[in-house]
């Protein structure tokens, strides 16, 4: 059983892409009888707007219990001739990634709603994604400078162990930007980012990620003065999805790794033009340095954003600020 914000949502995916004719339809390859004017008790003549017809047929469900098979018989139509026309059911990932939310997902491989029994988040394609399809989204490279250098300087055992607690670190914050990790190398890899706002919301972990990198290196075996330091790269555009997510290969994620590996400082991040121009003015401001790039341009923030140390500035200011707020 769906809970009704799904109920909703489901009518509202129906209404949104189907007439009260198709989704009779719909329902007639589902129970075979389904007649909406006769559960209506009208006759045949009268219209009936999409949206009431949408209710009726996840209604119907509701009470036979079969809103999986509804949800399968969408998955099926979509990009399928259906009714003499091609069918394109918009909005279908989005549902699909509200439905792993819920506790359920559909699998592509079984063609049919399981009960998700591991982590969503876990769950590379989001629970929605189709092999083979192209999806717009965001990516992110990021790696640990140097790291290498560190372990061959202060021990691969004590390094090793920071770069665990690093992506750790990375897991534990990506949660709440609805990210995926789809390729890790120890001292970083490439995440995704997919559905509404998928951009700023990418831009905004990786500054989130950046900005809590003292609190992280507080915590870490490391001798003084040792920091671990990353960069990050990030770009936005089309690209083809596959089950086995490190085997995809995109523009994109080259673009986001070059320019991280290539163009951005240690502790700072850079974001293709194309990212650049989708985001809010608050969001896009620290990016005020231009380069071109790979026959692109891209945004850098020009300086380190990770460091306790730009609190020195700060503190030598306070004793005039003290001296100000005492006299006003």
């Amino acid at each position: 059983m769906l809970d009704i914000a799904l109920e909703k949502d489901l009518i509202e995916l129906l209404a949104t892409n189907f007439k009260a004719a198709q989704i009779e339809e719909l329902g007639k390859l589902l129970f075979g009888n389904f007649d909406i004017y006769k559960l209506l008790n009208e006759q045949n003549h009268i219209t009936v707007p999409a949206r009431r017809a949408a209710q009726l047929l996840v209604q119907h469900c509701s009470e036979c219990n079969c809103h999986p098979k509804l949800i399968h018989l969408l998955v099926e139509t979509d990009g399928s001739q259906f009714m003499g026309r091609q069918a394109n059911v918009e909005g279908i990932e989005l549902f699909l990634d509200k439905l792993t939310g819920s506790g359920l997902a559909y699998d592509f491989s079984r063609r049919q709603v399981i009960k998700i029994k591991d982590d969503p988040f876990e769950l590379m394609n989001w629970g929605s994604l189709r092999n083979g399809k192209s999806y717009l989204l965001t990516v992110l490279s990021v790696d640990v400078v140097g790291s290498s250098a560190l372990s061959r300087s202060h021990g691969a055992r004590k390094v090793g162990k920071a770069l665990f607690q690093f992506a750790q670190h990375v897991k534990d914050r990506l949660r709440a930007y609805d990210g995926r990790i789809w390729n890790w190398n120890g001292d970083g890899g490439i995440i995704a980012f997919a559905f509404k706002e998928h951009e700023a919301r990418a831009v905004q972990f990786a500054l989130e990620l950046q900005l809590t990198m003292p609190v992280l290196n507080s915590r870490l075996d490391l001798p003084d003065g040792v920091d671990l330091a990353l960069r990050a790269g990030l770009d936005s555009g089309k690209l083809t999805f596959a089950n086995d997510v490190g085997a995809i290969v995109s523009d994109v994620i080259n673009y986001a790794c070059h320019l991280e590996k290539s163009a951005v400082l240690p502790g700072s991040i850079g974001v293709s033009d194309t990212l650049y121009k989708t985001l809010p003015a608050r969001l896009a401001a620290p990016f005020s340095k231009t380069v071109d790039f790979n026959d692109r341009p891209a945004r850098l923030i020009p300086g380190r954003i990770d460091s306790l140390r730009f609190a020195t500035a700060a503190a030598a200011q306070e004793p005039e600020l003290l001296g100000r707020i005492a006299n006003a």
